[in-house]
């Protein structure tokens, strides 16, 4: 039990009165109660304060304050000052339904993915030379010298080594290539933030019976001030995404209804929305040929056989007696046409659990 000014004690169910309301108009109640409770510690929590609300439509909860707005400036119900301590009651936390879904359905639509794009695709010189002591065609391995130009190799003159007369029937030039695209992810479109994800919360608070004019109207109280913290309202909530809220009152009523639909909240909301990874397609309309010169020497400059080199390689028989000694190469055609990004579209699902339909009094009540 907690006391109250003048003596009269209060319970965790109630508030005790003697006065009744007085002056406060048909929707207020409790103005002139002396409230100042009095705890156990001694501190004082000041004047009460309420408001008569209807009582809720058939299935819906009992009233609640309700507070809505983005998630990164959401209240908590320690927030409000109530007049009994300790009785904040339950606090629900809810995702608003028109921020985090389209038309208030679970939709994967405004989920924002980057943009997909390509480097451009590029002719690379062959990457091997093999030298054999048999004429072209299928040799045993324990024939074959290597004659690999470097890695990257732009067409300058190189000496891998030295192939003599007797290792020297023939020697394969591996095929001009085409390196592939690499995918480039362009920057996505701002992510949506805390700073526009609407939440509810929801705080079930004091609701004292027969301190107001109608048997049907709650007092809810709250303390200290004559109105509402910003932000906050009268509502109730029922489950369901389809759920109608009660019509307006008839025009000259003096009693409000909860006809003033917040939204639809969910509980839960489960996203595995995700973007596909970006990838390229091969290169397409690609033209790279190449001409190789071979040399005896180590500094090219004693030719030993040049030709035309494709995309399918080429293998030849230079005179016999011939030694092999430095390579140099030089483009013909250097078209290596383009690629076609794929991916980056959205994948998974963004899916609502508990949707709950909050209904309020109109603003100002």
């Amino acid at each position: 039990m907690r006391r109250i000014a003048g003596g009269a004690l209060l319970g965790a169910g109630g508030l005790a009165a003697t006065g009744g309301c007085g002056g406060g108009g048909e929707h207020r109640c409790a103005e002139d109660l002396v409230c100042e409770i009095v705890n156990e510690n001694g501190t004082s929590n000041g004047r009460c304060w309420g408001e008569c609300v209807p009582a809720p439509p058939d299935d819906f909860r009992p009233p609640e304050l309700v507070w809505t707005g983005p998630d990164l400036f959401a209240p908590s119900c320690d927030d409000l000052v109530w007049a009994v301590p300790g009785t904040s009651g339950e606090v629900v936390r809810l995702v608003d339904g028109s921020a985090v879904f389209k038309g208030r359905t679970p939709s994967r639509n405004d989920h924002d993915c980057p943009t997909c794009a390509c480097t451009p695709p590029s002719c690379a010189l062959p990457s091997e030379v093999t030298a054999t002591s048999l004429a072209c065609g299928e040799v045993p391995e324990e024939t074959r010298t290597p004659f690999a130009p470097p890695p990257g190799w732009d067409g300058a003159c190189i000496s891998p080594g030295r192939v003599e007369p007797e290792q020297l029937g023939s020697f394969a030039i591996g095929p001009t290539r085409v390196q592939p695209c690499m995918p480039v992810t362009e920057e996505a479109p701002v992510p949506r933030d805390a700073l526009t994800v609407e939440v509810a919360v929801a705080c079930r608070g004091d609701r004292v019976p027969n301190l107001c004019a109608l048997p049907s109207q709650i007092c809810m109280l709250y303390q200290q001030q004559d109105h509402l913290p910003e932000g906050w309202r009268y509502c109730v909530r029922k489950s369901g995404a389809e759920v109608q809220c009660e019509p307006p009152a008839e025009p000259g009523s003096p009693w409000p209804t909860y006809s003033e639909k917040l939204g639809v909240f969910y509980t839960a909301v489960n996203d595995t929305r995700a973007c596909a990874p970006c990838t390229c397609k091969p290169p397409e309309a690609s033209r790279c040929e190449a001409f190789v010169w071979a040399y005896e020497d180590h500094a090219c400059s004693d030719p030993l056989v040049g030709i035309s080199v494709f995309q399918t390689g080429i293998c030849v028989s230079p005179e016999p007696g011939s030694t092999l000694g430095s390579l140099s190469a030089t483009w013909i055609v250097n078209e290596p046409g383009s690629c076609t990004p794929e991916g980056g579209s959205p994948v998974g699902e963004l899916d609502g659990e508990g949707a709950e339909t909050i209904c309020c009094l109109p603003r100002g009540r």
